[in-house]
């Protein structure tokens, strides 16, 4: 399975949202990764479909899409009926908050999009094991969801680590996604516990080059072997 990096919108400048992207599209970021929050299920409040439809027009990069929301059994049914676009390639939702995962990863999946199950660091992967069948992708936050710029809590390094044993175990090709806190410092240990999309927002919007930046999160050396990259050298 390639792995890949995602650039979460949550930290960049959105005065500036055109040129940002430009500057995107310059790397190897396969993803841009916006976050939608309802002020409830997690404390902030982020952009709703309107904005989010006229954002994903000024770059050519591929959406994905994460509801950090308190009933998306109702949100999303609704944003896909009115939010239509090619680029959207995946939607996750919250373990502890969807009441119907089957359900919702049916409608979801009926729009062509790929349907994702997430958990907060205080939920266990059995939340994620119990609906395997349902879900294309599988995320673990790696900090309390809602705000960027957090340090990423160690404790889910090993929770990425049990899902990867347990894909592998039972032969399971689902790509793993991390979320939170990702920075250069980091990604070859998460990388070395079986993730597979590493989601980054200060990581790279707080960094002087984005294209430099992304380069080496994909190049990034394991601790444990500093002469081998861990991560695809295809940027």
């Amino acid at each position: 399975m390639k792995n890949f990096i995602a650039a979460s919108l949550i930290a960049a400048d959105f005065w500036s949202l055109s040129k940002e992207f430009k500057k995107l599209e310059r790397t190897q970021v396969k993803w841009i990764h916006y976050d939608i929050m309802d002020g409830h299920f997690v404390p902030n409040i982020s952009v709703g479909s309107c904005e989010l439809s006229s954002f994903i027009k000024k770059s050519n990069i591929d959406v994905d899409i994460h509801f950090m929301v308190k009933n998306p059994d109702i949100i999303v049914p609704n944003f896909i009926k009115m939010f239509k676009s090619r680029k959207l390639k995946n939607i996750t939702v919250h373990a502890e908050t969807c009441k119907d995962v089957k359900k919702l990863s049916k409608i979801t999946r009926k729009n062509n999009i790929k349907f994702g199950l997430a958990i907060s660091p205080e939920s266990s992967i059995k939340k994620i094991i119990n609906n395997i069948k349902y879900i294309d992708l599988a995320l673990i936050m790696t900090v309390k969801p809602g705000f960027a710029g957090q340090d990423i809590i160690n404790n889910c390094i090993n929770k990425v680590k049990s899902l990867s044993n347990f894909f592998n175990e039972n032969n399971i090709n689902i790509p793993i996604q991390v979320d939170g806190g990702i920075k250069l410092k980091n990604i070859s240990l998460l990388s070395d516990a079986g993730a597979n999309i590493f989601v980054s927002g200060t990581g790279i919007f707080k960094s002087n080059n984005y294209k430099v930046t992304v380069c080496l999160l994909y190049t990034s050396p394991s601790p444990r072997d500093l002469s081998t990259s861990r991560m695809p050298s295809s940027a």
